[in-house]
């Protein structure tokens, strides 16, 4: 592997509408812009939006407004869906082509000798053919990889989404990341909060969402704030280091 530095950026759960009204009144358009135009995002090698682009029902709208946007961006972009996005709907804006098997959006995408893995849980679960997929491929990989979904595959303290809203199949995919020897940090978003959760030797980043952040503490939906968040990811040979940032 290089011993190059990376720099990837993370965006999620932007929840854009179809137009640029608010949504649960909220500019979430222009949280988006906090985050994108921020100056801890510049110099970036790869930006990554891992789910939730669109607000309730993949509206067109939305992927148009990020279609738009990734014209013009200096560095690749990595997409994934998330429980409000269809992917049937994604693949009419996005280029997806390799991508998307059996309904499902999962791939491998390597950058400056690094290799970096994606997988769909837009439905609540990751598939068990992505499991085995994730399986095989990392497999051909001697050195660090690193994994973005949706969900956390575990279970975070935030006391509203794990009630309400956790990965299904958990226990079947920890099982399957866990014998991946050479994954240690993966990166999610859904919860709308920022966490860091040890599942063993792995550790799940949780990035929080550009639209909103729900209080962890009470089991029932509470708005804590209004203002963005997103995370930054550097990673050089043998070592990842995040940072979370609030506009």
């Amino acid at each position: 592997m290089s011993s190059e530095f990376l720099k990837i950026g993370q965006i999620t759960d932007m929840h854009i509408g179809e137009d640029e009204s608010l949504v649960q009144g909220i500019d979430v358009r222009a949280n988006f812009r906090k985050a994108i135009e921020s100056e801890s995002m510049r110099d970036l090698d790869l930006l990554v939006l891992s789910g939730d682009l669109a607000n309730e029902d993949a509206e067109p709208g939305a992927y148009r407004y990020f279609v738009d946007f990734i014209k013009s961006y200096p560095v690749p972009v990595c997409v994934i869906p998330g429980n409000h996005d269809r992917i049937e709907v994604m693949e009419k804006f996005f280029d997806l082509s390799g991508k998307v098997q059996n309904g499902k959006c999962f791939y491998r995408y390597d950058i400056k000798g690094r290799s970096i893995f994606f997988l769909d849980s837009a439905c609540g679960e990751v598939s068990s053919e992505q499991l085995d997929w994730l399986k095989v491929e990392t497999a051909k990989v001697k050195d660090e990889v690193i994994l973005f979904v949706h969900h956390p595959p575990c279970y975070c303290g935030h006391r509203f989404m794990d009630l309400r809203y956790h990965m299904k199949n958990m226990v079947e995919v920890q099982e399957t990341l866990k014998s991946i020897k050479n994954l240690t940090h993966i990166f999610t978003g859904h919860y709308h909060s920022q966490f860091e959760v040890s599942m063993g030797r792995q550790i799940v980043h949780v990035a929080p969402s550009t639209q909103m952040q729900i209080d962890p503490n009470v089991p029932y939906f509470n708005l804590q704030s209004s203002n963005p968040g997103w995370q930054v990811i550097k990673w050089e040979k043998n070592f990842v280091e995040t940072e979370v940032y609030f506009e």
